[in-house]
């Protein structure tokens, strides 16, 4: 794996960790999910599902395990996330401004998750990593 890409997988999945790991706040992601219509009960089931989703993918994505599954979930947890936090659209005058940054912001990450869902050859990294160090090349700890 090239330095460049570990550098975009890591930086691709450091939001959803941060979220994971509760260094971004969900009080808020907890509150819209009820206001678009979550049952109460069921909220903080949602907020844990979603949080055990981003550490597990995220991770994956990041050491390039099962990465192409990993970005393809983080992807769909994304569309409805993105939508029920970020509904620019419901919003007037200086908020809409903020909601819809959000927005687009998501849809790029969308877009890289994306990438690398669609993008990567046959293998995950962590096999051509293995191929790389087996085939008698000195030993790196990330293949140039």
């Amino acid at each position: 794996m090239r330095y460049g890409e570990w550098i975009g997988r890591v930086t691709l999945a450091l939001i959803f960790l941060c979220n994971a790991v509760g260094v971004v706040d969900q009080t808020r992601a907890a509150n819209e999910l009820a206001a678009h219509g979550a049952p109460a009960a069921l909220v903080p089931t949602l907020m844990m599902a979603g949080r055990a989703l981003q550490l597990v993918a995220g991770i994956a994505l990041v050491i390039g395990w099962h990465e192409r599954l990993a970005a393809l979930l983080l992807a769909l947890f994304l569309i409805p996330a993105t939508l029920a936090a970020h509904d620019f659209w419901a919003y007037h005058g200086p908020e809409l401004q903020g909601q819809l940054a959000n927005f687009l912001k998501n849809v790029a990450m969308f877009g890289g998750l994306i990438f690398v869902t669609f993008r990567l050859g046959p293998g995950s990294v962590m096999r051509a990593a293995r191929n790389h160090s087996t085939s008698g090349a000195p030993g790196r700890s990330l293949p140039v």
